[in-house]
């Protein structure tokens, strides 16, 4: 399969010349193992912890597999992604030092608490 672009198909020359890396124009998401499975990586209204650890673990077990496990993270870590990403959910993120825009989880509760 070729790759192209709206120029034509892009060869090592093309991306030689271009600021644009060749991986950036390939669409990562394609190659993903959760593609088609939302429901695993997005918690449902209202789910109960147990069922959560159950649902993340089915979803960690996918992400461990997946090719691109690692852009997938970084993806939801610089745009402060909600849900299961590469294998770390949003508490997971923030206590890497990665946040996202309303506390959930555990930085919730600590917000209450404080």
């Amino acid at each position: 399969m070729a790759l192209t672009n709206v120029h034509g198909p892009l060869t090592d020359d093309t991306t030689a010349q271009s600021s644009v890396p060749l991986r950036s124009l390939i669409d990562w998401t394609q190659f993903a193992n959760c593609k088609g499975k939302t429901r695993l990586f997005f918690a449902p209204k209202a789910e109960r912890p147990q069922a959560r650890a159950r649902r993340e673990a089915k979803a960690k077990s996918l992400c461990s597999a997946c090719i691109v496990q690692e852009t997938c993270r970084q993806f939801a870590r610089e745009h402060h992604e909600y849900g299961l990403w590469g294998g770390e959910n949003e508490e997971e993120r923030h206590l890497a030092g990665y946040t996202i825009a309303a506390p959930i989880g555990v930085r919730a509760r600590q917000a209450k608490s404080a």
